[in-house]
């Protein structure tokens, strides 16, 4: 990572009341790695990317604020020790990242989601 680059995450926080807290660290932490060339191309930035559980199991990801947060589920609901297969945390990260400079969930935000998985 270069010393004055701006386009990237900042900081990576893993649930702390979890057994898995490291494993889920390094995981952000691989992510965040591999989408850092999308981020620094798109001059895109993200000042937290976080692992979060919410109660409803449907959602994988939420981007607060197009990049002030990114928050992404790491392990299925109620499984702690059941990690999400790193390529699906991926691809949330991705779609999550698209957020960064479309909001709704239009023709454009998926055209842009398209770009980003290629």
């Amino acid at each position: 990572m270069e010393v004055g680059d701006l386009h990237k995450v900042w900081e990576i926080r893993a649930l702390k009341r979890k057994p898995e807290e490291l494993a889920a660290h390094a995981l952000l932490n691989r992510v965040a790695k591999q989408v850092q060339p999308i981020m620094r191309c798109r001059k895109w930035r993200v000042k937290v990317l976080s692992e979060f559980s919410p109660k409803n199991p449907r959602l994988l990801g939420l981007n607060v604020n197009r990049g002030i947060e990114v928050k992404l589920r790491l392990q299925r609901d109620g499984q702690d020790l059941d990690f999400i297969p790193y390529e699906e945390v991926l691809d949330t990260m991705l779609h999550e990242l698209a957020h960064n400079a479309r909001g709704p969930h239009d023709a454009q935000f998926y055209k842009l989601r398209d770009e980003l998985r290629k």
